[in-house]
């Protein structure tokens, strides 16, 4: 029997960011906790029906932290007009609606 190395490896603790979610005539802004990233190292992902933020913390082999959160939307938001910015660990995403989904005011004309 031949002897087999084995190299250990631990799994990422997983978080899912707390999240604030607002909404307005023209969209939808999701607001993220989460600190200590590099902007490069988040993901954010429009695929309807869903919208996903995904980042990776990479510390020591045994401290690396993966944030993962996953979002039912629906054909509201403009997966085009999505955008995304991050602040001071606070990741604020842009989900905007589609112009025939935002109230619109309808002019009454005299007669």
């Amino acid at each position: 029997m031949q002897n087999q190395s084995q190299e250990k490896t631990r799994p990422a603790r997983e978080l899912t960011p707390n999240v604030d979610i607002f909404e307005n005539e023209a969209e939808l802004l999701v607001v993220a906790d989460v600190p200590g990233l590099d902007p490069n190292d988040i993901g954010v992902h429009v695929d309807l029906p869903e919208f996903r933020i995904e980042a990776k913390v990479q510390g020591s082999p045994d401290k690396s932290v993966v944030y993962t959160r996953t979002f039912r939307i629906d054909e509201r938001i403009d997966p085009e007009r999505v955008k995304a910015e991050y602040t001071n660990g606070v990741l604020r995403v842009h989900l905007a609606k589609s112009a025939a989904f935002r109230p619109r005011r309808i002019e009454v004309q005299a007669s």
